[in-house]
């Protein structure tokens, strides 16, 4: 037992004296090198060039900020300016030009949606479905609220009107292709139970009242037209 406790603190006294450098200098060609110069700076680094990289990389985490949601639109936003993949590299098998054709209006359609997905999401940080009268405690901070709402709202109009002159395009090429969630966007699109026009003017509406209702509010108790201390 002696002999135990004897040989484990005989370790314990070798280990403590190592001294834990994570550069270790190595000769390399007659040259001290720290060892992490030695790994390629670019390894298994992965440099995005056409657009279905920068699709690739959009994804929304459960719990998302508006740093998310702006990080995934810049994704989007420079992936619709970049050149597709050779067609033997898409997201889905196509077999023919029309088909090729199809598949690059679809996935700039779905892209489109996307970002304008990404600003009503922002949008709706700002927003507040329901306004109490307790709120109007706060009615500086919650105008001014609104009113970025209203514009981030706005924002996002012009990539619905864009996805949906797309969807209108692709409808004219009948042949389906395999990106079942992108033709099924397609055809709610055309068949009108999938509107994003009118969604987003109801909430900018619904913002205006509420903005409308504070400015009453203001307009009757100045004093409480200031950041609250």
């Amino acid at each position: 037992m002696k002999a135990a406790i004897l040989y484990l603190f005989f370790l314990n006294s070798i280990f403590s004296e190592v001294d834990l450098n994570y550069n270790y200098n190595y000769e390399k060609n007659g040259v001290k090198t720290k060892f992490s110069d030695w790994v390629p700076y670019k390894l298994h680094k992965w440099n995005p060039k056409f657009l279905e990289d920068y699709y690739e990389l959009y994804g929304l985490k459960l719990h998302y900020g508006e740093n998310e949601l702006r990080r995934d639109i810049g994704f989007l936003k420079t992936g619709i300016n970049a050149n597709f993949r050779h067609p033997n590299n898409a997201l889905c098998k196509v077999e023919n030009e029309k088909e090729y054709h199809k598949y690059r209006l679809l996935v700039t359609m779905h892209l489109n949606l996307q970002i304008m997905r990404g600003y009503m999401r922002i949008a709706s940080l700002y927003d507040k479905r329901h306004l109490y009268f307790q709120n109007l405690t706060f009615a500086h901070d919650l105008k001014k609220s609104f009113t970025t709402a209203e514009s981030i709202y706005k924002e996002a109009i012009p990539y619905w009107e864009k996805a949906l002159d797309l969807a209108k395009k692709a409808d004219e090429i009948k042949s389906e292709i395999d990106l079942g969630t992108m033709e099924s966007e397609r055809y709610e699109i055309i068949s009108g139970k999938l509107h994003f026009g009118n969604i987003i003017n109801d909430h900018i509406k619904a913002v205006r009242k509420k903005i409308e209702s504070i400015d009453e509010y203001l307009k009757n108790n100045p004093e409480q037209d200031h950041p609250p201390l």
